[in-house]
């Protein structure tokens, strides 16, 4: 028998909220950045790139929080 407890683990109400928070904070917070970026320069460019980047952070951190661990 192994010492080491069960592992398996159960998506509870905080969690879903945590994802749900998570996907959404990644591009609110990097489109923002993106914005002011393209304020500061006078282009369009940045804020789609910033959106595109936190999506994919908010992915990666919701992966390697829930899904990996």
């Amino acid at each position: 028998m192994s010492d080491k407890p069960d592992k398996e683990r159960h998506l509870g109400e905080a969690d879903g909220w945590s994802i749900v928070s998570t996907l959404v904070a990644g591009p609110v917070v990097w489109g923002a950045v993106g914005y002011l970026i393209d304020k500061a320069t006078d282009s369009s460019l940045w804020t789609p790139i910033g959106l595109a980047v936190g999506f994919v952070a908010g992915f990666y951190i919701v992966y390697v929080r829930h899904v990996r661990s």
